[in-house]
């Protein structure tokens, strides 16, 4: 397989030629459209692929500034917020346990159900809890410039 498909501008520039897949895969996101069976025409030249690429996660402007107050406080919320247990104890309380059917039926099934449902509530997010604190300690880490895996510092502190 040979590059036979010519890559060309919107001005008519001629930049090469590529392979037929590569001139797929280029329209196919976007980058590039037919200008016939054996030329495309790219979006934007080369040279202002910044404008058709994706934003890595450290070029965006997230307008926060990271702290260890910032992190002290979002460690404090995180301890102090327990409604969703309140909130999910009192729905499941409205709940009704239906009656426990004929003799010699199991009984009570949804009581336990509930319970079951509360128990994974709790664990989903005490989950989400400490995934939150590994994030704030590794921000921390790197706000303090303290490397965890320092042989230097067995103790991580």
């Amino acid at each position: 397989m040979e590059k036979n498909v010519r890559v060309v501008d919107e001005n008519g520039n001629e930049y090469g030629t590529t392979w037929p897949k590569r001139a797929r895969g280029l329209v196919k996101k976007g980058r590039a459209r037919y200008a016939s069976d054996d030329a495309i025409v790219l979006r934007a030249p080369p040279g202002e692929k910044e404008h058709l690429e994706e934003q890595h996660m450290s070029e965006q402007n997230t307008n926060i500034e990271y702290s260890i107050p910032y992190i002290l406080r979002q460690i404090a919320a995180i301890q102090t917020d327990t409604a969703y247990l309140s909130e999910v104890a009192g729905k499941l309380a409205a709940m009704s346990d239906g009656d426990s059917g004929e003799p010699g039926s199991p009984g009570n099934i949804q009581g336990q159900a509930k319970a079951e449902a509360l128990g994974t509530v709790i664990t989903c997010r005490e989950t989400t809890n400490q995934q939150l604190l590994r994030l704030y300690e590794k921000m921390y880490d790197d706000l303090v410039g303290r490397d965890r895996n320092d042989p230097a510092n067995p103790a991580g502190i």
